[in-house]
């Protein structure tokens, strides 16, 4: 029977858009497949209307390409998507790490930034990649809750996704233990209160990711 029977057609859809993201992480459809609706209900056991909805809002998320009366594609990696990735994140990663320690410095809890932290630094230890990817992308998330903007948190939102994904997609050639060094520094200065310490940490960090990231992606085009 497919699933959904006494189900809200609201959590339907976050399982849906939940599988479909992980799998589309681990590389079970490869760049630029088809997703094409009513396969997904099928394999998923689902009706089509969550499906539908969770196609829609992984091309917003930028997992997919869409359009009207066509299949979705998945959108892939290459130089450009990934120069477009962190030249976003430089952008409000930084001002949300100066916020964070505006904030900090103003007596705001950073409790949940050292919890965030410690969860990254167990899923290192369990050394599974799509938990460290999502553990990393979770601190990151969290520095932009503690700047307190609505504005800047949506804004985020959209490329966080994509950041899991390319987390893990780089994470087998990347040291997991030196970007946790990294967090561990940026924490320290957000919680101090240095704002201008917290941002260049910050683009310091984002940027010393590019390079590898093209490399490492370029690498696995060319096999």
């Amino acid at each position: 029977m497919p699933e959904g029977h006494g189900a809200s057609d609201d959590s339907l859809a976050a399982t849906a858009y939940r599988r479909i993201r992980t799998a589309i992480i681990l590389g079970r459809y490869p760049d630029g497949a088809a997703i094409v609706e009513g396969r997904l209900a099928d394999e998923l056991e689902m009706s089509r209307i969550p499906v539908r909805a969770a196609i829609l809002q992984l091309g917003v998320d930028g997992f997919l390409a869409t359009a009207p009366r066509r299949s979705a594609r998945i959108v892939g990696w290459d130089r450009r998507s990934i120069d477009e990735l962190f030249d976003v994140r430089l952008s409000l990663e930084t001002l949300a790490a100066r916020l964070a320690a505006q904030n900090a410095g103003r007596g705001a809890p950073v409790d949940d930034l050292d919890r965030a932290l410690d969860s990254a630094h167990v899923a290192v230890t369990g050394g599974d990649r799509l938990a460290i990817a999502e553990a990393h992308a979770a601190f990151h998330a969290c520095i932009v809750e503690m700047a307190d903007s609505a504005l800047l948190t949506s804004l985020t939102r959209v490329v966080s996704g994509r950041l899991v994904w390319l987390f893990y997609l780089t994470g087998a050639d990347r040291d997991a233990h030196e970007q946790s060094h990294e967090h561990e520094q940026l924490l320290a200065a957000i919680s101090e209160g240095n704002a201008r310490l917290a941002e260049s940490l910050a683009f310091s960090h984002i940027e010393r990711g590019r390079a590898p990231s093209v490399d490492i992606i370029s690498g696995r085009r060319d096999r």
